[in-house]
């Protein structure tokens, strides 16, 4: 019986009652569940497995509002006028400015293929198409006129740094950028006017800043022209004067407090699409590309590989770099090609390329996987085990062969006939080997199925562990879970209920960590409902997956302690039997002055009273909890209510004995220090 049929029930009974047994006895509510009790014993003496300090990383793809819209400051959409355009001429997310209430016969707009400001060629043709927007006005008397987009969010007092190219033989006038309230007769926020254009018929850039008086997360940009002639724009920018490098200051603001050890880019499946060429380069001669794996939306150049490693550097996280292994026509001499302009001497052929844009120095990128999901239908390049196993080797040779101090990632799969094949073929050349795996229940399985998942990939881990010594003898091959989730419909995918699945598996990677060494939940921003940062254009939340993966890194110990739990069971119908309904891990700093015990109570009914006993180590008497938690499961984190589900600390009794209550439904971590001498 499904909770809405359950409370329709309950509504109609409290009805019944209201209506026929006025009079009677009031009855006493039911108090609140009772807790149930667990116990965890920590032996200190005894290290389980060392934890590798890049466990937690992140996923960074071009997919949707990943990166254009979610990561990149740029507000502008069709900023280069590429997508098709209406009857008037207009292209996608452009309008006329005043309006289209009226005829205006003197001034004519067009998607010009013919004249625009040219990307510069590669050698994987993006785009056949180039276009700019072409303006003819004929007279001046109906004052200025030219084009708008609409839905900016501007705030007060902040510079908005703008430039567009232009392309004229005869315009006679002057060019106005505003930003302003978005309605007829609404009001100017800040201005500019660009008083004389060259009329030499060549591209021109002109840049301006746009400092609003008000804020409006619905501003305009308008471009006016108050003279006549013919002209061609392109390559129209805006951006926040507070973007770092190009990057959104809010969101940037909530990657850096996950510090990441490493992220991953440029996908996922898009990596089997891109071709690095398109994205170096002055920005506004890159082209944009169509993004295959993704419904072909179309993607701007505008966070490419100098960008990818810049991003990096500001977070201080290590840039992981997907490389395409045969799709769309990659090929091995296009990514050795990639790492001598990531990592080779300026005098080199690509090295040369990286100097003249702007980065002298090697960028010293380490690690790089080749290819991803090759084993899927769903990407280019598609192959069989075998096959991409030769493949693999022939792109390793390539690119070791630029730098033989960089690092491989394979692709793995979460199926042992794939492995084994790939192990037996090339094991003795993988230094590590991708997992990917996302987790949801059907309607048709209960939903504690999803709390129990990640015990299977637990046992998964260590038969794959075994297989790798069998296959690949004397390899020391690690694996990297860099993309793995939930996957629930909205809004549960925000909610309690996706944290703790998160909580209990990075609990199993502490566990596995002889085997696992980093891992990368999906996505990182927007992308799907899985991104753990949603930005949309006028503000950002974090999921409650973040919350897990931020409190989880923030105390990341360097050895796991063997801890032995003992806690109520329950039964999965059609699935697991047996399934501690708390999990536990337990391990200790570098330094051996902090323990950190991470806790999860799976039961979303009744809250856990857990007694915990640490032998062998001097805990001091008081400690710190930190406990994310909820009113329900499926309490979720909006747009509306960014905090529903937050991490709340207190102070509690520690010492080498002491008891943890844990909410209903919750995560929480315990972080001891050393009882002084």
């Amino acid at each position: 019986m499904t909770v809405a049929v359950r409370f329709a029930i309950a509504t109609l009974c409290a009805t019944l009652a209201g209506s026929s047994l006025r009079g009677a006895t009031p009855q006493t509510p039911a108090g609140p569940p009772q807790p149930f009790t667990a116990s965890v014993r920590i032996d200190a003496t005894k290290v389980a497995n060392p934890i590798d300090p890049r466990l937690y990383g992140h996923f960074l793809e071009f997919m949707f509002e990943g990166i254009k819209s979610g990561l990149h400051a740029e507000l502008l959409k069709n900023r280069g006028f590429e997508e098709t355009a209406s009857p008037a001429g207009l292209p996608r997310d452009w309008e006329r400015e005043p309006n289209d209430r009226n005829d205006d016969r003197e001034a004519t707009f067009a998607r010009d293929a013919a004249v625009a400001y040219a990307p510069q060629s590669t050698p994987f043709p993006a785009d056949d198409s180039a276009h700019a927007l072409r303006l003819v006005i004929k007279a001046r008397y109906d004052g200025p006129r030219g084009v708008r987009q609409g839905r900016i969010p501007a705030r007060r007092n902040v510079g908005y740094h703008g430039s567009f190219w232009l392309k004229t033989p005869d315009y006679d006038g002057a060019v106005t950028l505003a930003l302003g309230q978005d309605q007829e007769g609404g009001r100017t926020y800040a201005s500019q006017v660009i008083a004389k254009v060259t009329t030499d018929d060549a591209w021109r850039q002109y840049t301006f800043t746009l400092t609003p008086s008000e804020s409006d997360p619905l501003a305009k940009l308008t471009i006016l022209f108050d003279g006549k002639g013919r002209l061609w724009l392109d390559q129209v920018s805006l951006l926040p004067g507070d973007a770092v490098g190009g990057v959104r200051a809010d969101v940037l603001d909530r990657v850096k407090a996950l510090k990441p050890a490493f992220v991953r880019w440029p996908g996922g499946n898009v990596a089997q699409d891109y071709h690095w060429q398109w994205g170096i380069g002055p920005r506004d001669r890159r082209p944009s590309w169509i993004n295959k794996a993704w419904w072909n939306e179309r993607e701007p150049s505008d966070f490419g590989s100098d960008e990818f490693i810049a991003f990096c550097r500001t977070i201080g996280a290590e840039p992981h770099v997907v490389v395409n292994v045969e799709g769309a026509g990659a090929t091995p001499e296009e990514a050795a090609a990639w790492v001598e302009y990531m990592n080779g001497p300026p005098d080199s052929k690509y090295g040369a390329m990286r100097a003249a844009n702007g980065h002298r120095e090697p960028f010293g990128v380490k690690t790089w996987e080749l290819g991803n999901e090759i084993w899927g239908d769903w990407v280019r390049g598609y192959s069989d085990a075998a096959t991409y196993a030769r493949n693999y080797l022939r792109y390793r040779d390539a690119m070791r062969a630029v730098d033989p101090s960089i690092r491989f990632i394979a692709v793995g799969r979460d199926r042992t006939d794939w492995n084994d094949q790939l192990l037996a073929l090339a094991g003795g050349s993988i230094d590590l080997l991708s997992i990917h795996h996302y987790d949801g229940p059907s309607e048709q399985q209960d939903a504690r199925m999803l709390m129990a998942r990640p015990l299977h990939w637990e046992t998964y881990y260590r038969e794959l562990g075994q297989l790798i010594r069998a296959r690949a003898p004397g390899a020391n091959i690690k694996l990297i879970v860099n993309e793995w989730n939930s996957v629930l419909p909205m809004p549960r995918q925000h909610s309690m209920e996706a944290a703790l699945y998160a909580a209990r598996l990075m609990n199993v990677f502490e566990r596995s960590g002889g085997l696992v060494a980093m891992s990368a939940v999906s996505d990182l921003v927007n992308g799907w409902p899985g991104g753990i940062i949603q930005a949309g254009r006028h503000g950002v939340h974090v999921t409650p997956t973040y919350r897990v993966a931020q409190l989880y890194n923030e105390h990341l110990g360097a050895e796991r302690l063997e801890a032995a739990v003992e806690s109520p069971t329950f039964d999965v119908p059609e699935g697991p039997s047996g399934v501690p309904w708390v999990d536990v891990t337990a391990s200790r700093s570098s330094d051996g002055r902090r323990c950190f015990v991470k806790a999860v109570n799976t039961n979303a009914d009744a809250p856990a009273r857990v007694r915990i006993t640490i032998d062998g180590w001097p805990a001091a008497a008081r400690a710190t909890q930190h406990t994310l938690s909820a009113p329900t499961l499926h309490t979720a984190n909006t747009f509306a209510t960014p905090d529903a589900v937050a991490v709340t600390s207190a102070t509690i009794a520690a010492g080498p004995q002491f008891t943890v209550d844990l909410p209903r439904g919750s995560v929480a971590v315990v972080v001891l220090d050393r009882a002084p001498r």
